[in-house]
């Protein structure tokens, strides 16, 4: 079988593009585009995260994403061969003995010891009579200021550690954002408070107070388990914030699809279920754990309809950025972990055989002009 990081190379090379192209338009780093390419594994924070970046690389591609993440699970359970020493006889010890194999292997490692420990000897002589220990002595090792960054207007990256200060220039004035933390997710500190941004996320933030995003910040790269690296961030505010670069589309809250009423100041009641709140609206993660066999389709921001069956203990996770449509033959064999802002919300969303159709996804309150995340039933 061919290959599936060939076939994404080829698909690329056949379209004409670069990787640093691929890269602006489907914000998915270059190092992670490249690690598909050559299919290595190891640069990837979580197998979630691989998996979701070669479905969007797939997608962007043309290519049948279904089918090559099939060919990346077939390589996961081959990529384990058997020990030759398991397929191959021991001999007995009585006949390698005869043989002189142990007895030849025992003198060497003797001898090497024994250079080893003589040298050793030698260099520890030699030291004591021309070095002097000194009790003073102070092992000074070099610490990392935090930095301060302005940003305004067009798109700023940079790669950011904790203590590190962004002053964000808008028309209606400057604010601080603070670096708390840059793993396992990327933590700030700003005048609407504490915000929390996944990798792979981009999350809008109203400064001013309001109820009108002023800045979007993007996270290209972190290393969850290591906060020394850093987050490779990306932030736009003001006009860049509305129109994007390159044609690419920015959501914020003036999307068509997220600007469907509540009505009046009906408080939403069992079937209207609010997860999350807030002064504009931003992508959301959903993570299906299937507790048992159950037919399955999604719909992203009405569109990337899939469907398929599902056994238990698989995983799948979608992204959204207005909301996701759902159908399963059997809400209870499926269990439901809706994330967004820095907060999780697991969601219970029918009783036993019950076949279910939910809409998860963004509306605005007329009433009070805020954001919010509802599940909704659809009969």
């Amino acid at each position: 079988m061919e290959a599936f990081g060939k076939k994404l190379t080829d698909a690329r090379n056949a379209r004409g593009l670069d990787l640093e192209q691929v890269s602006r338009e489907t914000n998915i780093t270059r190092r992670y585009l490249e690690a598909l390419e050559k299919e290595d594994f190891t640069v990837f924070p979580g197998e979630p995260y691989l998996l979701g970046f070669l479905r969007n690389y797939c997608d962007y591609l043309g290519l049948n994403s279904n089918e090559i993440i099939t060919s990346y699970k077939n390589f996961k359970i081959q990529e384990a061969p058997v020990p030759l020493k398991d397929l191959m006889p021991a001999r007995p010890f009585s006949d390698r003995f005869a043989g002189g194999t142990v007895a030849r292997r025992v003198l060497l490692v003797a001898v090497v010891a024994l250079a080893v420990i003589l040298v050793i000897w030698g260099a520890v002589s030699l030291g004591s009579l021309v070095f002097s220990p000194r009790d003073d002595a102070v092992v000074e090792t070099e610490t990392r200021k935090p930095a301060e960054y302005e940003v305004s207007g067009a798109d700023f990256r940079q790669r950011v550690f904790s203590g590190d200060i962004l002053v964000v220039t808008t028309e209606g004035g400057s604010y601080r954002m603070t670096v708390e933390a840059t793993a396992p997710s990327l933590k700030l500190e700003t005048p609407a408070g504490s915000r929390l941004v996944d990798l792979g996320q981009d999350l809008l933030i109203d400064l001013s107070g309001d109820n009108e995003p002023d800045v979007k910040v993007f996270v290209a790269d972190l290393f969850k388990n290591d906060p020394t690296k850093g987050a490779d961030i990306q932030i736009s505010s003001g006009n860049a914030l509305v129109q994007g670069d390159a044609g690419q589309e920015v959501v914020a809250a003036v999307t068509p699809d997220v600007t469907v009423a509540v009505s009046g100041t009906t408080t939403p009641n069992a079937r209207q279920q609010v997860l999350f709140e807030g002064g504009s609206a931003y992508p959301v993660t959903m993570n299906a754990t299937f507790r048992g066999y159950c037919l399955f389709r999604y719909e992203s921001d009405r569109t990337n309809r899939e469907e398929r069956y599902y056994q238990k203990s698989e995983l799948l996770t979608v992204q959204a950025n207005n909301g996701i449509r759902i159908w399963a033959s059997n809400g209870n064999a499926v269990k439901i972990q809706m994330i967004a802002g820095g907060k999780t919300v697991d969601l219970e969303i029918s009783r036993p055989g019950e076949v279910i159709v939910r809409d998860l996804k963004w509306v605005k309150d007329e009433d009070t002009g805020r954001f919010k995340f509802l599940v909704l039933d659809i009969d």
